[in-house]
């Protein structure tokens, strides 16, 4: 009947290393299903020894395998796991960016940990209101399903949206009050989640090719540092980030796959939008050259509408960048 309420009789767990205990060694549906639900509340809760085991629970639910159909298996445990990097962002950064190159992993796998560390970027870089500090509770993060068919009309709608707020706009009357500033969580660990990504993609030792056929996971890595990037926005590490993402960019530029264009399209604008704009015309002046003579290329010479779409917006962001350094050095 569809009224039907499921029943079961596993008490669910009250400590962290009982729910880990019950995903590990359950051959009991009943009891990895109730493990997997109050898994990410037990993390959110904070407990004093989480970060001692942090590493060692996402290396448990990372290689959980959905052996019982579980419903809602994939954001559960995905929830969880953003849980963890929030919560323990210095270790499950170390954990993920470290066990991402290396051998016996799946390609769902590696994107798990991408979507994971992205998620948790995401999450780490929101301003908390002061109002809703008793309320914090048991955020609920989306889960960034992979599909590549829809990733750059995604990508797409957040640019434009980007590039609309970044616009100067010039209006009589009384405006808006500045928002209060309030400190970004993710600036002492930003580096945690990018570098290591960044440093080891094309290193010999590594055990997939991004470089040549693992092309999709290229294309989740690049968005990810995109994602990192922006989350890092008005850090200290933001400007060194930047920088070492124009010269990542600029080396694979021309790849051969339009998805991973797309990808470095959609970074190269989260750089823009990341970075003060006397930083990219001072600081990074070369380099913003650079990815400037390549987006036009792209736009005259690309054979994929949507990079050309892309690199059209880059560029609206860039000369709306440039006009207000212009505009804001006449009025000093």
């Amino acid at each position: 009947m569809s009224n039907d309420v499921k029943i079961t009789k596993v008490k669910p767990p009250v400590y962290i290393r009982d729910c880990m205990e019950g995903l590990i060694s359950s051959e009991d549906p009943d009891r990895l299903e109730t493990c997997l639900e109050v898994a990410e509340k037990l993390i959110r809760n904070n407990p004093s020894n989480l970060h001692e085991i942090a590493a060692e629970f996402t290396k448990i639910l990372l290689h959980l395998q959905d052996s019982f159909c579980t419903v809602g298996f994939i954001g559960l445990r995905h929830r969880a796991m953003v849980a963890l990097a929030v919560h323990c962002p210095i270790q499950v950064a170390e954990y993920l960016t470290n066990e991402f190159f290396e051998k016996n992993y799946n390609l769902r796998q590696r994107m798990d940990m991408l979507e994971v560390l992205a998620g948790a970027a995401q999450e780490l870089s929101q301003p908390i209101d002061p109002k809703m500090k008793g309320n914090m509770g048991n955020p609920q993060p989306k889960v960034q399903e992979t599909n590549t068919d829809t990733d750059t009309q995604h990508w797409r709608d957040i640019v434009q949206k980007r590039i609309e707020s970044k616009t100067r706009r010039f209006v009589k009357g009384r405006t808006k009050p500045e928002p209060e500033p309030v400190q970004n969580k993710f600036s002492t660990v930003a580096a945690n989640f990018f570098f290591p990504l960044l440093n080891f993609f094309d290193r010999k030792e590594n055990t997939f090719d991004l470089l040549g056929e693992d092309t999709l996971v290229l294309q989740r890595l690049v968005y990810t540092l995109g994602v990192v990037m922006y989350a890092a926005t008005n850090t200290l590490i933001a400007r060194q980030m930047g920088a070492a993402l124009l010269e990542f960019i600029w080396v694979l530029r021309y790849h051969q796959e339009p998805a991973v264009r797309q990808a470095l399209l959609y970074a190269v604008t989260m750089v823009f939008l990341s970075l003060p704009g006397f930083i990219l015309l001072s600081d990074l002046q070369t380099e913003v050259y650079e990815a400037k003579s390549w987006l036009e290329d792209t736009v005259g010479k690309d054979n994929n509408n949507e990079c050309r779409k892309l690199a059209i917006q880059a560029l609206v962001l860039l000369e709306n960048i440039v006009k207000q350094e212009f505009s804001s050095g006449m009025s000093r």
